[in-house]
């Protein structure tokens, strides 16, 4: 009887000493889903604002919002709808493995994220940041695009992007994250970038949300209102429907339920009008790698320079176009591969290549992932920009490994004293500097990869705090051990 009371009491202690409880506000908590079992209700951390539309928060099934006299408010943090198609996640990303599926009836919410406390610690460590405090922000109320390019700016690291067959961003590749899945952007893996107008990924109120393309082929991206719906055929009817698109730039899903009152399309002004929090005198200051903007917390009406408190109105309400080219087909930010890092800046002391040394190759320190890792999509004139790059599984193009002289700055893994706007170069970035496949000619051991970084691990937020729980499990491990004896 006593064998069988301790071995239960054991079990139980592992499993207490064993449980991740560190993704509070991340992977779990107030606005985006329940907690692990053994982390108890977490009731801290930011609170939803208080405006925005009806809609759940928190786990479960999405339930699809309603409208019934548009325009309305949206859920500020919570379902603004529901996908209705399912996908497969290219990439591991935090509780998402590679390869798993990410079923229908999703939520869908909108561009905010909750905000980062010392809750988050191993997490934002884990994204490479040597001194998370740097981007701790209890307010919330950021768009994911700019708290992941102000998160790279603050920690020097090149954010998000892709280390082998991991991701490492805010949200994953496919647009969303967590145990309780939710969507902020992309879609990527719901919708195949092909054909024409883009395939529908999910419900939204009474309107169906698209993938970004009105005609791929083309090159032909859609018009949007402030809610980010317009008026158009899509595969669903042949005759013209209100529907909405996913953008590359904020709101990103929806901005409000659309369309406008009279039928038509929805302003910036009357966007705004919709939500309290719009023009409520909490403006901050947010710095990026492009410089400082003023951002509206908890505001998602975005205008055509994509900021939210300007007031250039979008290209859509004075055009009876509901398209136009993509400027270019170069792919804009999220999955920026890591920069490889070799940072061998300064160095190459040869002066003289004329000598060319037999084994160097001529352009050796090729560290040309110089400081323009796009995670930092700039708002351009025009309202959407061009296509996001999928994010791809292979790993990034490894700089051929060259037999550079040996890295001076490698010696100690030590963060930057002062982190510098150029968000790539940092030694202390977790960009494992990945020489993997085929490392070609003359390895030379002694210049291989600069040294690994051993913090953060590849997954401290699996690092198993202790408590009061886990102190008694500790103890009944103990005695029962002594009993046994």
């Amino acid at each position: 009887m006593i064998l069988a009371v301790c071995l239960i009491s054991m079990l139980a202690g592992s499993l207490v000493l064993g449980q991740d409880c560190s993704g509070q506000g991340v992977t779990w908590g107030q606005g985006i889903g329940p907690p692990p079992a053994g982390c108890g209700g977490g009731g801290t951390g930011p609170s939803p604002p208080s405006g925005g539309g009806t809609s759940t928060s928190g786990g479960g099934s999405c339930v699809n919002p309603t409208c019934s006299s548009p325009p309305c408010a949206a859920a500020l943090l919570g379902d603004v709808g529901c996908t209705t198609v399912s996908g497969t996640e290219t990439l591991k990303h935090e509780l998402v493995a590679a390869g798993g599926t990410i079923a229908s009836n999703a939520h869908i919410y909108g561009p905010f994220e909750a905000g980062f406390t010392s809750m988050q610690e191993s997490i934002i460590r884990n994204w490479g940041c040597t001194d998370p405090s740097k981007v701790y922000d209890s307010d919330g109320g950021k768009d994911v695009g700019i708290a992941e390019r102000h998160v790279a700016h603050e920690c020097g690291i090149t954010f998000p992007r892709t280390e082998g067959s991991e991701y490492f961003g805010v949200v994953g590749p496919c647009g969303g994250h967590t145990n309780d899945y939710h969507f902020h952007m992309r879609f990527a893996c719901l919708y195949v970038e092909s054909g024409s107008h883009s395939t529908a990924v999910g419900d939204v109120a009474s309107h169906k949300i698209y993938g970004k393309w009105e005609d791929y082929g083309q090159n032909k991206l859609p018009y949007l209102d402030a809610c980010g719906g317009h008026f158009g055929p899509t595969p669903d009817s042949a005759t013209t429907v209100y529907h909405y698109h996913v953008q590359d730039t904020a709101p990103y899903t929806i901005g409000c339920h659309g369309p406008a009152s009279d039928g038509g399309l929805v302003s910036i002004a009357t966007c705004r009008s919709l939500y309290d929090e719009c023009g409520d005198g909490d403006t901050k200051s947010v710095t990026t790698s492009t410089g400082t903007v003023s951002y509206d917390l908890f505001c998602p009406c975005y205008d055509a320079d994509g900021s939210n408190t300007g007031t250039k109105e979008l290209p859509a309400l004075s055009t009876t176009e509901i398209s136009f080219t993509s400027s270019s087909s170069a792919q804009t930010p999220n999955p920026s591969p890591a920069p490889t890092p070799s940072p061998v800046p300064s160095p190459t002391p040869s002066p003289a290549p004329s000598s060319t040394p037999s084994p160097t190759p001529s352009a050796t320190p090729s560290p040309s992932p110089a400081p323009s890792p796009t995670p930092s999509p700039t708002p351009s004139s025009t309202p959407l920009q061009a296509p996001p790059t999928t994010p791809s599984a292979t790993p990034p193009p490894s700089p051929a490994p060259s037999p550079a002289p040996a890295p001076p700055s490698p010696s100690s893994p030590s963060p930057p004293s002062t982190p510098s706007p150029i968000p790539p170069t940092p030694p202390s970035s977790p960009t494992p500097s990945p020489t993997p496949s085929t490392p070609s000619p003359a390895p030379s051991p002694s210049s291989t990869p600069a040294p690994t970084p051993a913090s953060p691990p590849e997954s401290t937020d699996h690092t198993p705090r202790f408590s009061e729980s886990r102190v008694v499990a500790l103890l009944l491990i103990i005695s029962c051990g002594s009993l046994l004896l």
